[in-house]
């Protein structure tokens, strides 16, 4: 699958391909134990460091809004943590070892990688709540003569393949080419209101 193509692109980007795959890989005997254990060590670091900037909280006193004036940052109004201020589009790496010293330890390309986190953190965790709440909607069933034509937000082209397979479950119509995330949280929608208008729960 193309990444510009998936859902949920910012728990598949590249530069995290190998913490996601490589166990894979290894459990396949395709990779080394020493290139498997340095990539659990980089995923260690990485994950301690967006850590660090959860966990480190600043709050508006004159010295701290001193600093972010010094690195032409516009000062916080309330308690703040470091993740917030890193997203920030102008906060580079140089700004988030100024704010947090201690990831200064890292290597240059897991400091960048602690930065990106820090930036995408809010979208990640709305992405995974999205996800959880998907992997709900595919337990449930499909009535039985179900018209998709009636679906409201379903293109036409999704409408076909949903005619033509006739799944019986969310999960069936998941696993069908082309069909999108968004296309079954609006099927889950219709299905509740079928099943409020007959009676059945």
């Amino acid at each position: 699958m193309f990444t510009s193509r998936a859902e949920y692109r910012l728990l598949l980007r590249e530069e995290s391909a190998d913490t996601r795959l490589s166990h894979y890989g290894h459990s396949f005997g395709l990779l080394s134990d020493e290139f498997y254990e340095s990539v659990k060590l980089k995923d260690k670091q990485i994950k301690e460091g967006a850590q660090l900037l959860e966990d480190t909280k600043f709050t508006p006193n004159k010295e701290f809004i001193s600093l972010l004036t010094e690195m032409d940052e516009q000062p916080i109004k309330d308690i703040s943590t470091a993740q917030q201020l890193v997203a920030r589009k102008t906060f580079d790496v140089d700004k988030m070892i100024k704010i947090v010293p201690e990831l200064d330890k890292y290597n240059d390309y897991i400091k960048d990688e602690i930065l990106v986190e820090g930036k995408y953190a809010r979208y990640i965790d709305k992405q995974s709540q999205e996800i959880e709440r998907m992997k709900k909607y595919l337990k449930v069933k499909i009535p039985e003569g179900f018209d998709f034509k009636s679906v409201s937000g379903l293109s036409k082209e999704i409408v076909e393949k949903l005619e033509q397979f006739n799944p019986p479950t969310l999960q069936a119509a998941m696993n069908i080419s082309g069909i999108t995330p968004a296309a079954i949280e609006i099927l889950h929608i219709y299905i509740r209101i079928a099943k409020k208008n007959t009676g059945n729960k």
